[in-house]
């Protein structure tokens, strides 16, 4: 089993591709994966949408080989609806445990590339999730398991 310390100090390096949506920082005993999926504004007849989402993914190394993870999501939402004249503002968020995998599709403008027209965001956990669990058993660590 590879040693804690060296596990942390390397998945940066190993973990972190230009081609890749989400990066891995490390914060302490956790290997935290971020990944802001979408931050667009999207455009229909009569009201105008901006919404951001965001993923993280936490591992957090223990001891004698085992980790524990930990999703967080978060959306927030803003409308605009020129038929009714509202004013919407909207937040959610999760911690927990969580698989989700999501598509979306607008017209609009995608803040992060400034691309404009037709937008397309995809989202999948195991994306994240996948990569890190096979570098840490690649370690020699494993999952922590809970018995109810």
């Amino acid at each position: 089993m590879v040693e804690k310390e060296k596990v942390l100090m390397d998945v940066a390096n190993v973990l972190n591709k230009e081609d890749q949506p989400w990066e891995v920082i490390v914060e302490g005993d956790s290997i935290i994966a971020s990944w802001k999926w979408m931050n667009a504004v999207f455009f229909q007849p009569s009201e105008i949408t901006e919404e951001i989402k965001q993923y993280k993914f936490t591992v957090t190394l223990g001891k004698n080989g085992k980790y524990t993870e930990h999703d967080q999501t978060e959306n927030k939402k803003n409308n605009i609806d020129f038929s009714e004249g509202k004013i919407s503002f909207g937040a959610s968020t999760f911690s927990g445990q969580t698989t989700q995998k999501s598509f979306t599709i607008g017209l609009g403008k995608d803040k992060q590339t400034d691309k404009t027209g037709v937008i397309v965001s995809k989202f999948d956990t195991q994306i994240i999730k996948e990569p890190i669990r096979q570098y840490l058993k690649d370690c020699g660590w494993k999952k922590k398991v809970f018995f109810w």
